[in-house]
């Protein structure tokens, strides 16, 4: 073969690889731009068939890999989602698609520090890309970085303006204090999209929030303009804030109670009328609720400031004695479960908004909790007794109260009806579930775990399937954030009656930590946390906050995460009828563990489940439940579980039954 021959056959070998490649390449770009198309119809499973190819065809397309990550992102592949990412960037760091899914990334997972870094990645790549400049002015506003979101808005308002953005602004100047800025974005907003009732809603929850109940009726005309009138937060307010201004606050009362509570400018507007009609604890409650959603409410922050100084000068001015009830026993209508000379559970309470600083049973001094809850065990002799309740507030106003109560000379045991428990009222009791489980962490501090969902998923089937709770009446949360968790869980509480009956189930990390006067406090630790920080946490308090309002007769939480026993304290329990434990309202916890931490693979859990699912009792009261299984997970694991009452939300020694199908 002679040197030019060879020399031919190379050149058509270079040629035919070029060809090839070039081809490849078409090929490929064909492949992801199908796979954009799947992904647009969310077939991710299509779409990722099809990058596999166009990867497999060119190894090293930044492109490919922005995509596939994208598709990895959405069907769960977490990790493998960012390998992709961080190599699609690697091998072009001048393309901006990767570094924008990166930041969506992170953004979804509320990281919105990293997602406005990578932002600003793409943002050096194309200065002038709206999408980028709009993700990032919203990772700016959730980090409270007014500063920087407002700047990115207004680029994006000079850029290409529309409704959306001079909205999103105006929320940035209302959580600036800066009103008269964002009533006028949120007008201009509306004025954009005024057929559009989000914008119009928007606008009336603003107003709602400043209080401006003329400007309400002003904008409702343009929300009545519409053809979509079916978002029932918005009306609420709409025909509340008509109530306001006629000054029927108890009317606008009634109409806020059947809208959505998980919106805290229902919560606040509700708060607001609450102290119209001088049900201040009732107000501070809701005030407190709504903060503990979202902190950065100034507006409702000022409220209440107002109404705790108000609430002081009440108490500076108290010259009143303390109000007292009697729980139980019912006074004068005979106990029927108990013998002669038998010790009985005496549950009462005493409030004065002064604070109280005695309380006495027949001249016996009982400690009331903080939200004036006492209990106590006194000896009554067959007939007729007296109970004598003394109480003295801080400032010396004493009351004295004497309760009759008769008591059988034989134990006389009460039974419910057969197949049936008798309710409080007309309707028959209903049994509701919240279940919320946490594996997924963001932060890579914090490590996964392995249970939670199953775990949850278990429980929701014995519930449904062998216990009264209905398919509709249980809900759940499945790696959702401490926002989200806590939206749900206050309009839960919020919305339940008196014979309601509400079951809390959490599964996943949790922690105790002492405060500087040796307090301890428990926290969950949802999904979307910050190790260490604890204002991402959710604490007792936001527990407390959420039960306390509650009007449903019984609420049980059941908690698989470490250190649940910081949520708990003490209660003796008096025996007592199945009818008699359903009767008096409960705020009862059962937890894992005391102050130790917990496994994921939960022998807590195991039992528990297995003992609701072996169960024969037609009537299961959830200490009935706990002694069932107790010494089961103390023969089986290190841990120590506990039951107990939440400690100041309301619990007046009743019982949750479980009532088998």
């Amino acid at each position: 073969m002679t040197g030019s021959n060879l020399k031919f056959i190379c050149v058509a070998i270079l040629l035919t690889a070029c060809i090839g490649s070039v081809k490849a390449q078409s090929l490929q770009e064909k492949l992801i731009d199908s796979a954009y198309s799947k992904i647009s119809y969310s077939q991710f499973s299509a779409a990722k068939s099809l990058l596999s190819e166009a990867i497999r065809l060119v190894p090293n397309s930044a492109r490919a890999h922005a995509a596939m990550g994208y598709v990895q992102d959405k069907t769960g592949q977490i990790e493998a989602a960012l390998k992709s990412y961080d190599l699609a960037i690697k091998l072009d760091p001048s393309s901006p698609n990767a570094y924008f899914y990166k930041s969506e990334f992170y953004a979804e997972r509320q990281d919105y520090k990293l997602s406005a870094q990578f932002y600003t990645e793409v943002l050096k790549l194309r200065p002038a890309s709206v999408k980028a400049l709009r993700g990032r002015a919203y990772a700016y506003r959730m980090l409270a970085d007014y500063v920087s979101s407002e700047a990115d808005y207004t680029a994006v308002i000079n850029l290409e303006p529309d409704a959306w953005s001079y909205m999103q602004r105006g929320y940035i100047y209302f959580a600036d204090n800066r009103y008269a800025k964002a009533l006028s974005d949120f007008n201009k907003a509306v004025s954009l999209e005024p057929s559009d009732n989000f914008y119009v809603g928007s606008l009336i929850n603003v107003l709602s929030n400043l209080r401006s109940f003329d400007a309400i009726i002003k904008a409702n005309a343009t929300f009545q303009a519409n053809k979509k009138k079916d978002n029932h937060t918005e009306l609420a307010t709409v025909y509340a804030a008509e109530q306001i201004l006629k000054k029927d606050y108890q009317k606008a009362y009634d109409l806020l109670e059947k809208a959505d509570s998980k919106f805290t400018s229902i919560l606040s507007l509700k708060a607001y009328v609450l102290e119209k009609l001088n049900h201040n604890e009732d107000a501070k409650a809701l005030y407190i609720q709504a903060l503990t959603i979202d902190k950065n409410l100034p507006e409702v922050k000022q409220e209440l400031a107002l109404l705790e100084k108000k609430m002081s000068v009440v108490v500076l001015a108290d010259n009143l004695p303390p109000a007292i009830e009697l729980i139980s026993p019912t006074p004068s209508r005979g106990l029927g479960i108990v013998a002669n000379g038998t010790a009985t559970q005496v549950i009462g309470r005493a409030v004065d908004p002064s604070g109280l600083s005695a309380v006495t049973i027949n001249g016996k001094a009982v400690k009331p909790e903080e939200d004036g809850l006492f209990t106590t065990s006194v000896i009554l002799k067959a007939g007729l007794n007296q109970l004598l309740i003394t109480a003295t507030d801080v400032r010396g106003n004493k009351a004295t109260k004497t309760f009759p109560v008769t008591v059988p000379a034989t134990l006389v045991k009460v039974q419910p009806p057969a197949e049936t428990i008798v309710a409080v009222t007309d309707v028959p009791p209903r049994f509701h579930a919240l279940l919320i489980a946490e594996k997924d962490y963001i932060d890579p501090g914090i490590d996964d775990l392995a249970n939670p969902v199953k775990d949850a998923r278990d429980l929701r089937n014995i519930l449904i399937g062998k216990y009264s709770f209905n398919t509709e009446d249980v809900d759940t949360l499945y790696n959702k954030s401490r926002e989200e968790i806590l939206q749900t869980l206050i309009q839960k509480c919020n919305a339940l009656g008196d014979n309601d009956n509400l079951v809390i189930f959490y599964a996943g990390h949790g922690i105790a930590e002492k405060d500087k006067f040796g307090n301890v406090d428990g926290y969950w630790i949802p999904t979307s946390a910050k190790k260490g920080n604890m204002a991402t946490y959710i604490s007792t308090e936001d527990l407390n906050r959420a039960l306390k309002r509650s009007n449903s007769r019984h609420i049980l939480v059941i908690a698989d995460a470490c250190f649940s026993g910081a949520f708990t304290r003490s209660l003796t329990a008096a025996p007592a009828s199945i009818q008699r434990q359903y009767d008096s309202p409960s705020r009862k916890i059962m937890a894992s563990g005391n102050m130790e931490p917990v496994p994921d693979n939960s022998i807590f859990l195991k039992y528990l489940k297995q003992n609701l699912n072996k169960n024969q009792e037609k009537y299961l009261t959830a200490k009935s439940l706990f002694d069932s299984f107790y010494e089961a997970v103390l023969n089986n694991s290190e841990t120590l579980p506990q039951f107990a009452a939440i400690k100041n939300v309301g619990d007046e020694g009743g019982q949750f039954v479980f009532i088998k199908k």
